[in-house]
């Protein structure tokens, strides 16, 4: 992808070179041609402004050398910038610069962003299963290179939270290592809570499988030997509409 943008440049910087030199053998006049490094903080500044707004911190931007034989006729306006790949805002990124005037021009320059930011990690070792609390997390300032699909960035998601794998300390935490803790397991005893026009009836039962808060459980009702079908609560309890 990178080798066609720099071929299309590479065409394009000819043709408008070839057509300057026309324009400047007639009046004997030196063609104006756009700074590169007015393209180089241009491609510098879009890269940096689209990390910020991911919510990336310190954000480092390295931009690919130009071929300093690059010659674009000066834009007559403000270049514009834009993303080809829009997701990717770390990493090795594109970044189209565009002169928008009577004869427009746009070429392709490559960054390399990295970025700074806070992320939650493991004081220590938790096994499988164990719930994670605000004693088990702290922040840290890691390097980035590249967006981390998955990655919790805010720790008020991560506590109360109960692993699906060991994890070491120092750790980072994705999604797919989280689920929410069963508020009822299988077999326990439960208070079946049920209701109409504000009357409050309260059964003993019998959980048929594990629930997390707000799944659908199936419970035997004690007192008449029935299955019935309810939401589960935090508190343990059976609410059957």
């Amino acid at each position: 992808m990178a080798t066609n943008y720099w071929r299309k440049a590479a065409k394009l910087a000819a043709a408008l070179t070839a057509s300057s030199i026309a324009c400047s053998i007639a009046t004997g006049a030196q063609p104006p041609y756009q700074s590169l490094d007015s393209i180089v903080a241009a491609a510098a500044t879009a890269s940096e402004s689209r990390a910020n707004k991911e919510g990336y911190d310190n954000v480092s931007v390295e931009v690919r050398p130009l071929d300093q034989r690059l010659r674009l006729r000066q834009c007559q306006q403000a270049l514009s910038t834009f993303a080809p790949q829009a997701t990717q805002v770390l990493g090795s990124v594109s970044i189209g610069i565009r002169c928008s005037d009577a004869n427009p021009w746009t070429i392709y320059v490559r960054t390399q962003v990295t970025a700074q930011r806070s992320v939650p990690v493991l004081t220590r070792a938790l096994p499988r299963y164990a719930l994670i609390g605000p004693e088990d997390i702290k922040l840290v300032e890691r390097p980035l290179q590249s967006a981390a699909n998955g990655l919790v960035y805010d720790p008020a998601q991560l506590i109360g939270k109960e692993l699906t794998r060991q994890l070491d300390a120092g750790s980072t935490i994705r999604v797919n290592q989280l689920r929410s803790p069963n508020a009822i397991k299988r077999g326990q005893q439960v208070t079946i809570v049920s209701g109409l026009k504000g009357l409050e009836v309260r059964n003993q039962g019998r959980a048929m499988k594990d629930a997390v808060e707000g799944a659908r459980v199936t419970v035997t009702n004690l007192s008449s030997g029935k299955n019935i079908e309810g939401i589960a609560r935090s508190d343990g309890t059976v609410s059957v509409q």
